[in-house]
């Protein structure tokens, strides 16, 4: 009877999540690595936030030097490539392989080079048409820490971290709102964030306001900004303007005529 072990766990964080935890990553192995799975009798486990590789205690066969395992990773949210700061300005896939770690001997590094196209008959992207993998992360099986896991408890631990990107909110204001000479305060105590009224013509005579500053994107932003009017000593008339989310993104201009990615939030009242 086969007894399994785990002998490698691959985790994903992120920080635009609130808890950090990705769990719309798809780890899906290329058709050579499931022949490389099957020759040293190896399972994939599924989890939540990654996979682990499950191996077999009693298969004595050694992994070679030419053991790699590819996986090529899929986003199920659409937006992933947006809010993720490692896939600006980069070519896709993002490429991670576990032969280059951080110090703390945990975390996969980003490579600025694209894998190799050896390991499979065809290339990462083999026809037009084709969905081309967000990364691909290859583990080398044939590394010292694989050929000692087997005789220890705890399995090898990798993880891979990503960055939420920065953007520009900006506010559009109508109907009465937009007659009132509008403030927006930020009611946080540490870095505030201001804003400038846009100096572009805005439809139905609405008003519109960019952040100074970009913000930090996030699943559950935390943002508390208040409405109030300059003209009528402060009166607030939005105790909590709604924050921005990912769904809405334009291009705009700054006040000195820059091009920027914004993230836009309609009030009409």
């Amino acid at each position: 009877m086969a007894h399994f072990k785990p002998i490698l766990t691959l985790t994903v964080e992120h920080l635009f999540f609130a808890d950090g935890r990705c769990t719309n990553l798809i780890f899906s192995p290329t058709p050579a690595t499931r022949r490389v799975m099957q020759q040293y009798q190896l399972l994939m486990r599924i989890e939540a936030t990654g996979f682990s590789l499950i191996a077999d205690q009693e298969c004595l066969l050694a992994f070679d030097e030419e053991a790699v395992l590819r996986f090529e990773v899929f986003a199920q949210d659409p937006y992933f490539g947006f809010y993720t700061l490692e896939t600006q300005n980069r070519k896709l896939p993002l490429y991670y392989h576990s032969k280059n770690i951080t110090a703390d001997n945990t975390s996969l590094v980003l490579l600025d080079t694209q894998p190799a196209e050896s390991q499979d008959t065809r290339p990462v992207r083999a026809k037009p048409g084709d969905k081309t993998p967000l990364l691909i992360v290859d583990i080398d099986l044939s590394s010292t820490e694989f050929a000692q896991v087997r005789e220890s408890i705890a399995p090898v631990l990798r993880n891979i971290k990503f960055n939420t990107r920065d953007i520009y909110w900006k506010y559009y204001f109508f109907g009465e709102l937009a007659k009132l000479e509008l403030e927006i305060h930020d009611l946080s105590s540490q870095l505030a964030v201001a804003f400038d009224p846009s100096d572009e013509v805005v439809v139905k005579n609405g008003k519109a306001f960019i952040s100074q500053t970009p913000i930090a994107m996030n699943s559950a932003p935390k943002q508390r900004f208040q409405l109030k009017d300059k003209s009528n000593a402060g009166k607030i008339l939005i105790k909590r303007l709604p924050n921005a989310g990912v769904n809405l993104i334009s291009r705009s201009m700054d006040l000195r005529g820059q091009q920027i990615l914004v993230a836009e939030i309609y009030v009409n009242q």
